[in-house]
C-alpha cells in the first residue's frame, strides 16, 4: 500500500512540472542539455541607477608673468629712507593683490645686486640695493629670469652676487648660473602636480661677457642649445615648457624676424609657452598650433616695462599676463588653456608723492580708487597706457581676455 501511494505522488508531481514548464533540448556533442523556460514574465525594475563614467583627474594652475623689473637711479633715490636704508615696498602697494592671485609669479629682473663695493647706479650699468629684491619677495614674486643685456653690468662678481641675493630671498631663478652644475640643472617646478620647465635666454649683453671658461654663467640665444634644452626638460619630466627670451629692438612694439625665429626654435623643440621682454614696450600675443606638441601654444613677444623710470609713451605701460595651464592625469596630457591680461601704469614720483608706484591702469576711470596725489594729467596717461596695451596685445589675438578686476 505504501509503495502504491508513493508511486501516485511521484506521478502527480511530474504532471505538475510538465504543466508549468516548457522544455527544449539542445545537443552539444554527444551530451543532451535541457533548458527550462519559466513562464513568469520579466518585470522591469521600478528604478535603474546608472554609474557615471570615472571622472578625469585634472589640475589647473595659473602663472602671472611680467616684463622688465628695472631700477633706475631715481627709483633708488626715491626709495632711500632717512636712516640710510632703502624701502621699495611702496612701489608695489596697489598692484600687490593682482600679482599674488596666481600659483606662480615670474618677473624679468633687469638689474644687478653687486652690493656696496661700487656705487648704486642706473643706466647704463645697473646696481641696486638688495632691498629691491626684498620688495619683490614681499610683493609675491616666486621666480626671476635673469638673462638680459644688463646681466653683466657689474661683471662676473656682480652676476654671482645677484644670484646669491635671489637665493637668500627664497626666489627661483634661471638664465644666469653659479657654476656648470647649476647651469645644467634645468628648472622644473612641480605646481599642484603640474611640472613646469622654465628656460631663459638673452640675445646678448651690452658688450661684457663671462670669461671663456665661465660661459655657463649666462644663457645666450643659440638655436641648437635651445632645442636641446627644451627636449632635455621634457625628458626630465616637464609636462610643459616655458621659454622666456630677452630679445627684440628697444622702443619697437612689432616683433622682428629674429624674434620670430627664436620663437620658432622653441616651438619646434616642444615648448608650449614662449614669452619675451627687452623692447621696454608691450608687444603682440599669438595663439599658434604646434605640430611638435600637437596642441595650441601661446606666444607673447614682449611684456614691456613693469617698473622703471622711463616715462615716454608706451614705456610707462606694463602688463600682468596670466596664463592658465591644465593637466589631465587620466589622459596624461598637459595644455595651455587660456590667458588674460591686466594693464598696468607707473607713476614716476613726479608729483607730491616722491615714489615710483605701480597701478592697475583700469583704475583710470575710477577716481574712488586713486590716491589724491594723482593729477588729471596722470589719469590721462594711465588711460592712454590702458588703451595702448589693450590694442597691442590683442592685435593678432582677439581672443585674449582683459582681466576685469574690481
Amino acid at each position: 500500500m505504501f509503495k502504491l501511494l508513493s508511486l501516485l505522488i511521484s506521478i502527480g508531481l511530474i504532471g505538475f512540472f510538465v504543466s508549468n514548464c516548457k522544455t527544449s533540448e539542445k545537443t552539444t556533442g554527444t551530451k543532451k542539455v535541457e533548458f527550462f523556460e519559466i513562464s513568469k514574465p520579466f518585470e522591469t525594475p521600478k528604478s535603474i541607477t546608472y554609474l557615471p563614467p570615472p571622472a578625469d583627474s585634472v589640475s589647473t594652475i595659473t602663472i602671472n608673468l611680467v616684463g622688465d623689473l628695472m631700477c633706475h637711479l631715481p627709483q633708488t633715490n626715491n626709495a632711500k629712507l632717512s636712516n640710510g636704508e632703502y624701502d621699495f615696498n611702496p612701489s608695489f602697494e596697489y598692484i600687490k593683490p593682482y600679482l599674488q592671485d596666481a600659483d606662480l609669479t615670474i618677473g624679468n629682473l633687469e638689474t644687478t645686486f653687486a652690493g656696496t663695493v661700487q656705487p648704486y647706479a642706473g643706466y647704463p650699468a645697473f646696481n641696486s640695493p638688495d632691498a629691491y629684491c626684498t620688495a619683490l619677495k614681499n610683493t609675491g614674486f616666486d621666480f626671476l629670469v635673469t638673462a638680459n643685456n644688463h646681466s653683466m653690468d657689474t661683471r662676473e662678481a656682480g652676476l654671482l652676487r645677484t644670484i646669491e641675493i635671489i637665493k637668500q630671498h627664497g626666489l627661483g631663478y634661471a638664465g644666469t648660473y653659479l657654476n656648470q652644475r647649476d647651469h645644467d640643472s634645468i628648472r622644473i617646478l612641480n605646481i599642484k602636480g603640474v611640472k613646469l620647465g622654465i628656460l631663459n635666454y638673452t640675445y646678448g649683453t651690452n658688450g661684457s661677457y663671462p670669461g671663456s671658461d665661465h660661459k655657463y654663467m649666462l644663457n645666450v640665444i643659440d638655436s641648437a642649445g635651445i632645442v636641446n634644452a627644451v627636449r632635455t626638460a621634457k625628458t626630465k619630466g616637464a609636462d610643459i615648457v616655458l621659454v622666456f627670451y630677452h630679445m627684440g629692438v628697444e622702443n619697437v612694439t612689432e616683433p622682428t624676424q629674429s624674434q620670430k625665429d627664436a620663437v620658432r626654435y622653441a616651438l619646434e623643440a616642444g615648448a608650449a609657452l614662449v614669452i619675451g621682454a627687452h623692447p621696454h614696450m608691450i608687444g603682440p600675443t599669438q595663439k599658434v598650433y604646434s605640430t611638435t606638441i600637437n596642441d595650441t601654444a601661446f606666444v607673447a613677444y614682449s611684456l614691456g616695462n613693469f617698473l622703471s623710470n622711463q616715462y615716454w609713451r608706451y614705456t610707462d605701460a606694463g602688463v600682468i599676463l596670466k596664463v592658465t595651464v591644465q593637466k589631465n592625469f587620466t589622459k596624461n596630457t598637459t595644455s595651455f588653456v587660456g590667458a588674460n591680461y591686466l594693464p598696468t601704469w607707473v607713476y614716476r614720483g613726479d608729483g607730491t608723492k616722491k615714489m615710483h608706484i605701480l597701478f592697475p591702469a583700469q583704475w583710470n576711470s575710477d577716481s574712488a580708487k586713486l590716491p589724491e596725489f594723482l593729477t588729471n594729467s596722470h589719469r590721462q596717461k594711465m588711460k592712454e597706457a590702458f588703451e595702448d596695451t589693450k590694442t597691442i596685445l590683442t592685435k593678432y589675438n582677439s581672443a585674449l581676455k582683459l582681466n576685469t578686476i574690481k
